[in-house]
């Protein structure tokens, strides 16, 4: 075991991530290690049988075998503490590392400053690591029984399948892991080890007796084997209670059948037959996760720990080294189950007592999940929430929510209220459950607590993280002053806190104040917000400032600055979180609000009902509720009318529910345009009923003070739309001229462009032809330069047809391209073109010059091609232009092209 670095002395990490040392007196198995030699190529061995079996034991011996071949060896024995995705990748990249120096070094940048940690993402980094390691490397994973979490074995699933050839993991475990055993044992990757070759026969029980100076008669030991069933814990159990008769007995006594009989009589007979002070010693010692000779000496009063421990040792009594130096041991789970619990029949408060006494010195120690759980289990509340509130900010940062939630169910409410962290992490749980008021209250409540006519310059990092969480909260209910205010309480102190949590309030204020039409604030602060964010490792914060800065684009009309910066956030960011992780539900609302805008709406729909499904409390309800009505819009283009009226009414309830009017304006100013576009002869009448039914001015009221007021802007566009519907056109312009006054300089863009496309209508059915021409003209330039389409779409079938007559006169190639990209996606587009048809279809010879002509061949390259004079060529020209409709080549390219005659 030379080769296998060890860990600082003390680590927290340092006994689980070392290989157990092999007993001097340890037995050969001759079937275990003939199984291994027969398959050397196995990429995943697994050991599974009962406790006591003898798992760890091989495992310790593959280990050595592989070390002793040039082989790298990575151990990890895992705890019930580690069916957790950051903790355990913690720890399985530090005994990889070890092994390997510097790999998985780049996965822990995943596990920091993140609310939950990307396990996918962790794995394949850590598969492009281990893609590079040229020596062959065995990873051990003792007692995987323990772990429950799904995502943790698919991660393993996927370590099995694409991990390379020198790549071996070993698993031990009690039960079959929920692995996909099936597939790797049909392709030969599996070798499975389990109870009847880890059974000792009859001839290995007499060798290992013998070795210990025990010579049984055949009758006896036939006895033996048959009531232990060459279970090797039973047989060692066996060993210590024939070592305490006075002389060796012909029969053994009958002592039951089954491991748990046989086991619960022989650790009962061993420990009777100790001396009473080594009894109290052990039942001191057995409530110990992991001991060290200081820790012995603080459970037992002793001054001799380190020398008791070795003594132990040496007595055989179930004590295991777990590193060179003997500096760390653990009891065997079956003797520490059994101790644990005769000291809790026996005497309870001791029990709880000893227990509080390990979490004292595991906290003086440093190692505080250790002291937690034995805090945990002396029943001591108060301990466990002062030590839970003394680490939590880092457990917060670790995405170790999960670990806090279930700490904090061993503590009463009344303790809890008065632990920062432990309040926090309730309040968070009653956000993302999407209780606002109450978690509001909750921490509104706590805050006020905390305060204690503290000044600004007194903020610590618990009183921030409150601060942290009200401003999530505050932007999921819309209220965005709160968000900018809370921000304008920690500036003055940046640099001087929790970095994460500063990052988080900077990140949300800049949200909001790109909603409040605020831009050059927003843009400070997110440049606050990158300069901290520097100082942390994780990529969770920096996705989220990537899509603020999308959503600011977007808001400006930005588009095609929109796409580059999602593509880039695709490329740094995403690949860090699963491809489900509740994480990018932002970015693929981002995602597809910039492919809505573009008109590539196929998928969009199925990514939006996924994002908005999966409920967040970090998504802010601004980017939810422009998810919802892109929804909406989406199922539109897709002359899906009932479906966007369904989503439309979903966000006006979710708008209702949180107050969030502007948002309720929108999804009915969206109502009032679905029914303008309806074929029905009441739609006007019914839009309008609609717009009356809205008390705009109460809603308006609400953002006064706004420099853009959202809600005056829907109800203004509403007005356009129904007076251009009743052919008010001259009324039209005048709501357009007075709309126009409320958009801001240099931001709005989309909104200006609806507007000016809007005029051009208005003025091309007043008969201002050449204005309404020109005017549509640079609408079509400024959408072509940001691609955008979907805002033409949006208008209705009226601009359609404006589009179709400039399509028909424009002569720059570009700008007639980018008008039949508009009517391709526009809904009905297909149905149209097959009324469209041709009145008499083309012949086979007109088909043929079409197509070369297609090709880009001149007149007398087609007359070539096809053995045809030049004025027959030009002939046949003549008829397909006639047949099309067109005036010329170009025009007739394009439109066989749309008919699709080019298609074989």
């Amino acid at each position: 075991m030379d080769s296998v670095p060890q860990a600082a002395v003390g680590s927290l990490l340092r006994p689980k991530l070392t290989a157990p040392q092999a007993a001097s007196d340890s037995l050969c198995r001759p079937q275990v290690l003939e199984a291994l030699a027969g398959h050397p190529n196995a990429r995943l061995v697994l050991f599974s049988a009962p406790a006591g079996s003898g798992k760890t034991t091989a495992l310790v011996a593959l280990a050595q075998a592989r070390q002793a071949r040039g082989s790298a060896v990575a151990w990890f024995s895992l705890a019930s503490e580690d069916d957790d995705p950051a903790r355990f990748f913690a720890q399985l990249i530090e005994t990889l590392s070890a092994a390997i120096p510097g790999l998985g070094q780049d996965a822990l940048g995943y596990l920091q400053n993140t609310m939950r940690v990307p396990v996918a993402a962790v794995m394949e980094s850590l598969l492009v690591d281990l893609a590079h390691v040229q020596q062959p490397l065995l990873l051990v994973l003792d007692d995987l029984h323990l772990l429950q979490d799904r995502e943790l074995f698919a991660a393993l699933n996927r370590l099995v399948q694409l991990a390379p050839a020198g790549f071996t993991l070993a698993l031990g475990s009690r039960s079959q892991p929920p692995l996909n055993l099936a597939t790797w044992r049909a392709k030969g990757l599996l070798l499975e080890i389990g109870p009847d070759e880890l059974r000792m026969t009859e001839g290995e029980t007499r060798d290992y007796l013998d070795r210990l100076g025990l010579q049984l008669n055949d009758s006896a030991l036939s006895e033996l084997h048959s009531h232990t069933e060459g279970w090797m814990v039973g047989v060692h159990l066996a060993s210590l209670w024939l070592r305490n008769q006075t002389q060796i007995p012909a029969h053994l006594p009958d002592i039951g059948a089954g491991q748990a009989a046989v086991g619960d009589y022989l650790l009962r007979s061993v420990f009777e037959q100790l001396p009473v002070d080594m009894q109290e010693v052990l039942l001191a010692l057995g409530i110990a996760r992991q001991l060290s000779g200081e820790l012995a000496s603080a459970l037992t009063g002793r001054a001799d720990g380190q020398a008791l421990l070795e003594r132990l040792e040496a007595m055989q009594l179930f004590l295991l080294p777990l590193d060179r130096e003997r500096q760390w041991y653990r009891f065997h789970h079956l003797f520490a189950e059994f101790l644990q619990g005769r000291l809790r029949e026996r005497d309870p408060e001791r029990f709880k007592q000893l227990h509080f006494n390990a979490s004292l010195w595991f906290t003086n120690h440093h190692m505080q999940d250790l002291a937690i759980e034995h805090a945990c289990l002396a029943d001591d509340p108060e301990m466990i929430a002062a030590l839970v509130d003394g680490c939590g900010l880092e457990l917060i940062n670790r995405g170790q929510l999960n670990q806090i939630y279930r700490w904090r169910r061993h503590v009463p409410d009344a303790i809890a209220e008065r632990y920062p962290i432990l309040v926090l992490a309730e309040v968070w749980d009653k956000a993302s459950e999407l209780a606002l008021p109450e978690a509001n209250r909750m921490i509104d409540e706590l805050l006020a607590r905390w305060d204690g006519g503290k000044s600004e310059s007194q903020l610590n990092d618990s009183y921030l993280a409150a601060l942290a969480v009200k401003a999530v909260i505050a932007l999921q209910k819309d209220d965005l002053d709160l968000c900018v205010s809370l921000a304008r309480k920690i500036e003055p102190q940046l640099g001087q806190h929790n970095a994460f949590l500063e990052v988080a309030i900077l990140i949300v204020a800049a949200l909001a104040q790109v909603v409040l039409v605020q831009p050059e604030q927003a843009r400070r602060l997110l440049a606050l917000a990158h300069q901290r964010n520097h100082f942390l490792k994780g990529r969770y914060l920096d996705m989220q400032l990537a899509n603020v800065e999308i959503f600011m684009a977007l808001e400006q009309g930005q588009v095609q600055q929109a796409q580059q910066l999602f593509l880039q956030m695709r490329a740094k960011a995403m690949p860090w979180f699963g491809e489900k992780s509740r994480a990018l539900a932002l970015p693929t609302i981002g995602e597809a609000l910039v492919a809505y805008q573009q008109g590539h709406v196929q998928g969009v729909e199925e990514k939006l009902n996924w994002a908005l499904a999966t409920v967040d409390v970090i998504n802010p309800i601004d980017i939810y509720a422009q998810g919802m009505l892109c929804l909406a819009r989406t199922q539109r283009m897709q002359d899906k009318p009932k479906e966007a009226l369904a989503s439309l009414v979903l966000m006006q309830n979710l708008a209702a529910r949180n107050q969030s009017w502007r948002f309720y304006a929108l999804a009915v100013g969206d109502e009032v345009a679905l029914i303008l576009q309806e074929p029905a002869t009441d739609r006007i009448k019914r839009a309008d009923q609609r717009l009356q039914s809205v008390d705009w001015q109460k809603m308006a009221g609400q953002y006064a003070k706004n420099g853009f007021n959202p809600v005056s802007w829907v109800l203004g566009l509403a007005r356009i739309r129904l007076q251009q519907a009743r052919g008010n056109y001259s009324e039209a312009l005048h709501e357009i001229t007075q709309l126009r006054g409320q958009l801001q300089p240099n931001w709005h863009g989309l909104q200006r462009l609806r507007l000016d496309l809007l005029a051009a209508l208005s003025y091309q059915r007043l008969g201002y032809q050449e204005r309404a021409h020109s005017l549509l003209q640079q609408c079509l330039l400024a959408a072509e330069r940001e691609g955008v389409r979907s805002l033409f779409v949006e208008e209705g079938e009226a601009i359609r047809q404006m589009l179709q007559q400039l399509e028909a006169a424009e002569r720059q190639p570009a700008l007639q391209g980018f008008i039949r990209s508009l009517l391709s996606i526009w809904p009905g587009h297909s149905v149209r073109k097959a009324a469209e048809g041709l009145e008499e279809e083309l012949t086979e010879r007109e088909r043929e010059v079409v197509c070369l002509a297609a090709k880009g061949m001149s007149n007398d390259e087609i007359g070539k091609q096809l053995s045809l004079a030049l004025g027959t060529v030009k002939w046949h020209l003549h008829n397909i232009y006639e047949k099309l409709k067109v005036r010329n080549r170009t025009q007739a390219i394009r439109r066989v092209r749309e008919l699709s005659l080019l298609e074989p």
